[in-house]
């Protein structure tokens, strides 16, 4: 089974690489890297000056993927499961698929107070297990193109069963009730896989 802390802190990883800030800094630098080596051959002030511009971009960018870990792992890692199962919606979503209790779950991440008091707390297993199944199988459909929705299809009736009881279960009973079915199923490789896509991904935990 993959391992929850294992997938966490990947997801970190990826934040890093490829978050807000990342992205923000990515395309901030370029501009004041250019004019630094275009100025090098000037004025020493000039080029002094550029370079300064360009630490101060970099030192900004660093500051933005700062701010993103930060606000991510904070409340026990509810922010990576926030970005992660977004993602997840994303990806079933490009396959045309459109899932009301996948949207129901993601929404509640955002929104549901009574979950967001939960993970200041807590890390709450069942939510964890749930994004995390999510987030593999969108990935192993995507890798099929148009054939993901069938993978999904396939497969998705166990996660989508306890996204369903956890809507109607206090959070107390989603721990107790949902997290071996959970991790069950996760052990699995999933019934529909022509290829062995999941391999991989099985393979890494």
């Amino acid at each position: 089974m993959r391992n929850p802390d294992t997938w966490l802190r990947q997801q970190i990883w990826q934040l890093l690489w490829q978050g807000p800030g990342a992205v923000s800094t990515y395309w901030s630098i370029p501009v004041p890297l250019v004019c630094t080596a275009l100025s090098l051959g000037g004025p020493p002030g000039l080029a002094g000056a550029t370079c300064c511009v360009l630490l101060v971009s970099v030192l900004l960018g660093l500051l933005l993927i700062l701010v993103d870990e930060i606000d991510s792992c904070r409340n026990h890692d509810l922010g990576l499961l926030r970005l992660s199962a977004a993602k997840s919606r994303d990806r079933i979503a490009k396959l045309g698929i459109r899932s009301n209790q996948v949207d129901r779950f993601v929404d509640a991440l955002w929104f549901n107070p009574e979950l967001n008091a939960a993970f200041r707390n807590t890390r709450l297993q069942s939510v964890e297990l749930m994004v995390l199944g999510l987030d593999l199988l969108s990935r192993i459909a995507s890798r099929y193109g148009r054939c993901g929705r069938r993978v999904f299809e396939a497969n998705h009736y166990p996660m989508l069963r306890a996204m369903e009881l956890f809507e109607c279960i206090t959070l107390a009973e989603a721990e107790k009730m949902l997290v071996e079915p959970l991790k069950t199923w996760l052990k699995d490789s999933p019934q529909y896989d022509p290829e062995g896509w999941a391999l991989s991904l099985f393979e890494g935990f």
